[in-house]
């Protein structure tokens, strides 16, 4: 049971991750995107890019923290 939780984050993050992958390039095809003003597709494509800047390192971290033994097993 303690797995199904453990990697419950997992599946979320690379979720997030996907639909960052997936949800960018749509946005910067399909909205107005200018460096110059502030426009609605310029919030949504930077939202994006926020979120997956968190996401990325996130879901590495999680997997690099999965594949380290817990503290009481280095113990032993």
């Amino acid at each position: 049971m303690d797995d199904a939780r453990d990697r419950e984050p997992e599946r979320v993050l690379l979720a997030v991750l996907g639909a960052v992958i997936v949800g960018l390039p749509l946005a910067i095809t399909q909205l107005e995107v200018s460096p110059h003003r502030f426009t609605p597709g310029t919030a949504v494509v930077s939202a994006l890019l926020l979120i997956g800047a968190v996401a990325a390192p996130a879901l590495l971290f999680s997997r690099w923290q999965a594949a380290e033994p817990s503290l009481e097993q280095r113990r032993r």
